[in-house]
């Protein structure tokens, strides 16, 4: 499906946009077509430079100011990687908990078995936090390092990367 919208001529996006004209306006559409014509993402806007005045000094603090920009920025192949890990160990205890509920019907229904209330409520309970500290564990266990994938389990990237969160959580104010 193509998003309509009125581009000038010799306008090239990334994206498929129609450029027929239509008698309709449809102003919601109107930041979803800015974005279609210059997708910058989520990172550190680009610098024009405005003309060279010849001062050194001026290169070495934009030098400086870029270092201190990327400094922060976590690459992709390592995003995609934690992501991946987030995505299994979080879904599958959070699959499995809501494979519960069922289940629970079941037995209290076609069976006529009497379950407590409070089995539900605890194996639920168990299944979900595991689900969520499945989060904290798919970021620390992935491998921080572009060039290596790290293991299976990522129980050695883990031992490595706790200290690392933990610092940046509780200690990441302060800078010497």
């Amino acid at each position: 499906m193509l998003i309509t919208n009125r581009l000038e001529k010799g306008v090239e996006t990334e994206y498929p946009v129609s450029t027929t004209k239509s008698s309709t306006h449809l102003p919601h559409l109107t930041p979803l077509c800015a974005t279609l014509r210059s997708p910058r993402g989520f990172g550190p806007p680009k610098k024009t430079k405005k003309g060279s005045k010849g001062n050194d000094n001026d290169e070495e603090d934009e030098t400086e100011e870029e270092e201190d920009r990327e400094a922060g920025v976590i690459p992709e192949i390592v995003t995609n990687r934690m992501i991946s890990r987030m995505g299994f160990t979080v879904g599958v205890p959070l699959f499995t908990g809501l494979l519960f509920f069922p289940f629970f019907y079941y037995l209290k229904v076609g069976l006529k078995i009497d379950v407590p209330t409070w089995v539900p409520f605890i194996v639920s309970f168990f299944f979900f936090g595991t689900a969520l500290l499945g989060v904290s564990y798919g970021i620390v266990s992935s491998s921080w390092d572009p060039l290596r994938a790290g293991s299976f389990w990522g129980w050695n990237e883990a031992q490595k990367n706790w200290p690392v969160f933990w610092q940046s959580l509780w200690g990441g104010s302060k800078r010497k």
